[in-house]
């Protein structure tokens, strides 16, 4: 397996986005998590209505949401 240097551009975003984080209360922490759930799920289903167009709703919704609970890495 290969490593990849990340160029000084990417460490200095990534302690931004760290110090940005820190800074957060945790109401705005969670606020964030939810959001990003939310829009997450969001592109699932706008990805399921564009290759099934011929799906109902319940079965985009039951797609995303099967698609979030037996999600693997790797």
């Amino acid at each position: 397996m290969s490593v990849i240097a990340e160029s000084a551009h990417v460490i200095a975003a990534h302690q931004r986005q760290i110090a940005i984080i820190r800074a957060m209360t945790p109401t705005e922490r969670l606020q964030r998590a939810l959001q990003m759930n939310r829009t997450a799920r969001e592109l699932l289903a706008a990805g399921f209505r564009h290759r099934h167009p011929e799906w109902a709703e319940a079965q985009v919704k039951r797609a995303v949401a099967d698609r979030i609970l037996y999600a693997r890495t790797g």
